[in-house]
């Protein structure tokens, strides 16, 4: 484990408090650039348009996760993970939870809404959040440096289907950099007529996943649904949206 990991690790069992994190973790140059803002995620959070957030866990989550060999302690990384209650079951469940989030205005709620005592810590670019069994790490996503995240289970239901398929492939390479010990993902993704209503969310198919996915995972479609859309979505003439829970095992 190097000194980020061991920072983060730290960060997330409550046991740093006053302390900075080498500036070098933002000085890695991943050769990735990628703006985040490219759909405005800053302003959605500033003007409170933010009707992807759900105000419980979500069903497949507590449906699916028991999937996942993930036990006690094992820490659960959840990117892009915005205030996510999701976060909250994960952490009910004894996992250590490792979030990324660009808004600090999310990362902010995120604690203030949970009334969880919290300490900050600055390092390079990104800012890192903490409480016992927790760490949120508010910055670009893209520019967290290689092997920084000592996670071996991910939690994906709002990263990839927030990037445009141009990032999604990049994202995926980027989250493996970060995180070369991942053995599992839960992955939530959601497929509607993108021609009736506009992105994002991003509409993402099985075989999107595959060709995403397949070289690195074995992909298992465990659960499709059709579900109801989001207001935002609705008011576009979208009337049904179809959700797909994967659960991808590392080759």
């Amino acid at each position: 484990m190097n000194y980020t990991q061991l920072f983060i690790f730290l960060l997330a069992v409550g046991m740093v408090n006053n302390c900075k994190a080498s500036d070098s973790i933002s000085d890695h140059d991943n050769g990735i650039s990628i703006a985040m803002d490219e759909i405005n995620w800053q302003s959605h959070w500033e003007n409170n348009t933010i009707g992807f957030h759900l105000d419980q866990a979500n069903p497949m989550l507590l449906k699916h996760w028991p999937k996942i060999r993930a036990v006690p302690k094992d820490m659960v990384f959840v990117p892009l993970c915005g205030k996510s209650l999701d976060m909250v079951e994960l952490h009910r469940q004894g996992h250590f939870v490792i979030g990324s989030e660009l808004s600090e205005i999310a990362v902010q709620a995120f604690f203030s809404e949970q009334s969880l005592n919290y300490s900050r810590q600055v390092a390079g670019e990104h800012e890192y959040w903490s409480s016992e069994r927790l760490a949120l790490i508010q910055g670009d996503f893209f520019t967290l440096a290689e092997e920084s995240i000592p996670a071996r289970f991910v939690y994906d239901r709002a990263a990839l289907v927030a990037l445009p398929p141009a990032a999604q492939e990049a994202y995926i390479q980027h989250l493996l950099r970060i995180a070369p010990d991942i053995e599992q993902i839960l992955l939530i993704t959601v497929e509607y007529d993108d021609i009736a209503a506009a992105a994002p969310p991003f509409s993402i198919p099985a075989n999107r996943v595959k060709e995403l996915y397949g070289g690195h995972f074995e992909i298992d479609l465990i659960e499709t649904r059709d579900t109801k859309p989001s207001p935002r979505k609705q008011a576009q003439g979208l009337k049904v949206m179809t959700e797909h829970v994967f659960k991808l095992d590392r080759k």
